[in-house]
């Protein structure tokens, strides 16, 4: 029997995907998360809640979930050196003309135009994949790899080539900058572009020359737009692919445009800028800004991916039977497909979280000097211990019983492991690490104004996002939950 959503599943899906799309990019900036391996875990997230909607279709089976994840933290550069720059200023971060780093200004306007180029970066892959679950074609493995080949080919043609001259002309004074701070590092290099392909893809050594790893950066992300234009046009060219080719460009566009929104907020901060003579909110003071610019642009992927997704047509988010065929016809080949991926993203991944914020809890507390080598060995047993546990599970199901990865259908797997996975990740957020919830004001819990009034400066802000939007996801995700097991068993 074919089934349709109705429009208040597809609204709560939404608000739902705000939700968990802004707690996940969150504790993605956060040790043992951070980086590509805290996207792994973002992507796994928002895509099990996609399945828990609409994984009752063709073409969304369980092995893919995995897929989907890896691919959110691929292609993925870093981007913190140029937000900034929408106020006006562009720092040097190391020592320049002396002792110090400085600050020079550039246009706040074209600072905005990198920024924007950036959001269109941050989750490009991803993008893709969500597009290819609600085609009308069918993707392959090999499909994927396509892909993935065409957006690094793409990427690394344009950093040896045209996205130098695009930053010339977005941003000249970038360019200046990066040519000065080679000078005053002692380099004789006749531009920055010289510079670049001698180390080229060496952010390392781009760390060490003032006002370069700007330049760095934006290159990487102005080849990384260009790549995502490619990918997007490769299901078009190949397929006839309108769906997935503009699920692509819409959720990378839309990521783009509020991310740029989302940093007007840290901007307000400085003196200069768009917002020069706005006084900085008391929330946003001494570095606090930046955790709730994550929180904001996660927000923003999972309420616009869930959006998108909710405002196709019905004919593909229509649920028409689980899709439980293998990967692989090759039991060999199949199993160990399934035993890298999961091994990888629900063994490794996890374990890394725990391991490494176990570590430096411990460390914090002062219980253990060596917090952090504990960290490391226990990332380590834990990652053997989740993959020997994966190779016998794959092994009876997959090549004693000829069948698929799991038991369950892939709506039935999303609806035990999103819970479980999201736990973990509030458990490793709030008590482990820094240990935030056991260091909020309690003391001040009997003047309640003076509590309140400590719960929103810099110094607890983002924790009191954090808990606020547990407190409001747990309930509807529960009620949700509920009532989308009760019509997939009607």
């Amino acid at each position: 029997m074919k089934k349709n959503l109705s429009v208040s599943m597809k609204a709560l899906s939404v608000i739902l995907g705000a939700l968990v799309g802004g707690f996940m990019w969150r504790c993605r900036g956060e040790s043992g998360f951070g980086s590509s391996w805290g996207l792994y875990s973002v992507g796994l997230v928002i895509i099990l809640l996609i399945y828990q909607f609409y994984g009752n279709r063709k073409g969304m089976k369980t092995e893919l979930i995995p897929v989907g994840a890896l691919l959110t933290g691929l292609g993925v550069t870093g981007y913190a050196t140029v937000i900034e720059q929408m106020s006006g200023l562009i720092t040097s971060d190391l020592p320049y003309g002396g002792d110090e780093p400085v600050l020079l200004p550039v246009n706040p306007y074209s600072g905005m135009v990198i920024i924007l180029i950036m959001g269109f970066t941050l989750v490009p892959l991803f993008a893709f994949f969500i597009g290819t679950l609600f085609s009308e074609k069918e993707y392959k493995i090999t499909h994927y790899l396509i892909m993935i080949g065409i957006f690094f080919a793409v990427s690394y043609i344009a950093k040896a080539t045209v996205a130098h001259y695009i930053l010339k002309a977005i941003n000249p004074e970038q360019v200046e900058y990066a040519a000065l701070g080679l000078k005053d590092a002692g380099f004789e290099y006749s531009s920055p572009m010289q510079a670049y392909m001698k180390h080229f893809a060496q952010r390392r050594w781009t760390q060490e020359i003032p006002f370069f790893e700007n330049y760095y950066m934006s290159i990487e992300h102005i080849s990384d737009a260009i790549a995502v234009l490619a990918i997007a046009l490769y299901p078009l060219i190949a397929f006839k692919d309108k769906i997935t080719c503009g699920v692509c460009l819409i959720i990378n566009t839309l990521t783009a445009v509020s991310t740029t929104a989302f940093s007007l907020m840290l901007a307000v901060c400085y003196d200069t800028g768009f917002l020069g003579n706005t006084p900085c909110p008391r929330a946003l003071q001494n570095g606090a800004g930046w955790g709730i610019w994550e929180f904001s642009t996660g927000a923003a992927v999972g309420f616009f991916t869930m959006l998108i997704i909710a405002l196709l047509p019905k004919k593909y988010t229509v649920q028409n039977g689980a899709d439980t065929k293998p990967v692989f016809e090759n039991k060999i080949l199949h199993f160990i497909f399934n035993l890298a991926l999961f091994v990888f993203v629900f063994g490794v991944v996890p374990s890394r979280v725990i391991g490494i914020r176990t570590g430096k809890l411990l460390k914090n507390l002062g219980i253990m000097d060596g917090g952090n080598t504990f960290g490391d060995i226990m990332t380590a047993v834990l990652s053997v211990i989740a993959g020997v546990l994966f190779l016998l599970m794959l092994k009876k199901n997959i090549l004693d019983k000829g069948g698929n990865a799991v038991k369950q259908t892939p709506r039935e797997f999303s609806f035990i492991v999103f819970p479980a996975y999201l736990v973990m990740c509030c458990v490793a957020y709030f008590c482990l690490n820094h240990g935030v919830i056991f260091f909020l004001p309690y003391k001040e819990i009997t003047d309640f104004n003076n509590f309140l009034y400590q719960l929103t400066g810099p110094e607890h802000m983002t924790t009191t996002l954090m808990l606020i939007t547990f407190i409001l996801l747990t309930p509807i995700y529960l009620l949700t939950r509920k009532k989308l097991i009760a019509n997939y068993k009607k």
